[in-house]
């Protein structure tokens, strides 16, 4: 045993080095193989997102949904960046309100999003006080603006649209013009109706337009600034008519402006629909159409440099706000337009307003706005058409009656087949006393027998409207009512609302 022993003390002296150098040769081995195995993981992982991501760049944007990797307890997340397209500007609507989405002052409503006409809005929380609404467009329309973008530039598609807008029509001084504006849609082949802001344009717009997105108020644009404007021109109108109320400092009843990051815009939100209100009272529904009415007429005489011709109204268009107050929520279909040049028209269109304007009028003077090579001329008559917008408001909106319920711009031709609208008109069961006259006023409103007869309609039924107003909902004055049942007001108050009658 002893001798046993000698021997192990012998051999561990003589080959102790030895065994140690083998042990670390060995440990170091499988490490190596480790590395290496873990490095062909890593490498196949990259090869396959460069692969999924040159995929998708060939597309166009990239396509997350962010919903899907948020848990189903959450109901607010954050902007997710493949969203906001940062990398893209200037062919974007602007950065203006970035630091907050960055910092997640802007976060969306889980299972809030909705598309209608190419545009994507999402319900969202802004600085978890306020609800506003996420809107751009959608991936087929940003892609068709990114492939003119390349292909302007002399570059295969796709590209870096950030760097070839620089360099292409869209910042050009050409596209800065007034003809630049008023054929901007024939950049990305729209028909001129998708793109009616600037078919009116004069240079008074375009001075106006420069000054609404001058950011470093140099009163001139500069590359970025151009390509954010010629962008928003050609894909969310709706945004520039927002940005270009706050320039005039008008007070139209159009939703509160927040601002910009990328192909994101962000305005008011946290109202209800107009047609969720079908049902409530017919006072409250008096209420809201006295407001229709009155949102037309701001549209045509509450700027006096300004006149904003909206060729479309229907129940989507339309919001109430928790006040109560109507506004204006798509802006798609406005033409702006300088009322210069209706002075430039007096005395040559003075018989106008003594003539009967019904369908045939109104369809000839449309297909003249989007057709005619003398614009400036059918555009100096806008103010003898506008009151075609009390027309459709009365027909698409406020009529119940049933030769009112076909879908569409004036359906009179009974050989047709119109599909049925599937609304009540917000004016629906008057009360018997006013609804032989209610009903009247709407023909008369619609369709005019008697030169001026519509605007005459428009007022007396604005006057009908206003009796059934709660004054002391509106702004907490005079709960009295008399012996009937009605809301009294005193005499100064009573001239004060007829003097804001049309």
């Amino acid at each position: 045993m002893q001798t046993l022993k000698l021997w192990i003390r012998m051999i561990f002296r003589q080959w102790y080095k030895k065994l140690m150098i083998a042990t670390i040769f060995v440990a170091g081995l499988y490490c190596s193989l480790q590395l290496l195995d873990s490095g062909k993981h890593k490498f196949q992982h990259s090869k396959n997102t460069q692969t999924a991501r040159h995929s998708s760049e060939s597309h166009g944007i990239v396509e997350i949904d962010p919903e899907s990797q948020i848990p189903d307890n959450r109901n607010l997340y954050k902007v997710p960046k493949e969203d906001v397209h940062i990398d893209t500007c200037p062919a974007c609507f602007g950065k203006e309100l970035c630091t907050d989405i960055d910092t997640g002052l802007v976060e969306l409503y889980k299972n809030s999003k909705t598309e209608l006409r190419e545009m994507i809005t999402r319900e969202a929380s802004l600085h978890k006080t306020e609800k506003v609404m996420v809107s751009s467009v959608t991936d087929t329309q940003w892609n068709k603006l990114d492939k003119f973008i390349c292909q302007n530039a002399s570059k295969s598609f796709p590209c870096d649209v950030s760097a070839a807008i620089r360099t292409g029509y869209l910042t050009s001084n050409q596209a800065l013009t007034v003809d630049g504006l008023r054929n901007l849609y024939q950049v990305l082949d729209k028909s001129k109706s998708e793109a009616v802001l600037p078919i009116c344009a004069t240079n008074k717009l375009v001075h106006e337009l420069i000054s609404t997105f001058d950011e470093n108020e140099d009163h001139q644009l500069d590359k970025e600034e151009q390509a954010q404007l010629m962008t928003s021109l050609l894909l969310l109108p709706s945004y520039v008519i927002l940005k270009f109320q706050d320039t005039i400092n008008s007070n139209l009843p159009l939703p509160n402006f927040h601002g910009t990051c990328g192909r994101l815009a962000v305005w008011e939100s946290g109202m209800t629909p107009l047609k969720d209100h079908l049902q409530e009272s017919f006072e409250e529904r008096a209420g809201l159409a006295a407001q229709l009415l009155q949102l037309v007429d701001d549209l045509q005489n509450e700027d006096p440099n300004w006149y904003f011709l909206c060729t479309e109204f229907s129940y989507n268009s339309l919001s109430v706000t928790k006040e109560g107050e109507v506004l204006l929520t798509d802006l798609q279909d406005i033409v702006i337009i300088d009322k210069t040049l209706f002075t430039q028209a007096l005395g040559l269109h003075s018989t106008q307003n003594k003539r009967l304007c019904n369908e045939m009028c109104y369809q000839k003077f449309t297909r003249d706005i989007m057709t005619s090579e003398d614009v400036t001329k059918v555009c100096s008559q806008v103010k003898h058409y506008g009151q075609l917008m009390f027309a459709i408001v009365c027909k698409e909106i406020l009529s119940d009656l049933e030769e009112h319920k076909t879908e569409g711009f004036f359906n009179y031709d009974g050989s047709k087949i119109h599909q049925k609208s599937e609304y009540r008109g917000l004016l629906h069961s008057p009360p018997e006393k006013d609804k032989t006259n209610i009903e009247e006023l709407l023909r008369d409103c619609v369709q005019e027998t008697l030169a001026g007869g519509r605007r005459q309609a428009v007022e007396e039924l604005q006057e009908v409207l206003d009796k059934y107003l709660t004054y002391n909902d509106i702004d907490g004055e005079n709960n009295d009512k008399d012996d009937d049942g009605e809301y009294l007001k005193d005499e100064e108050e009573g001239n004060d609302i007829e003097s804001e009658n049309y």
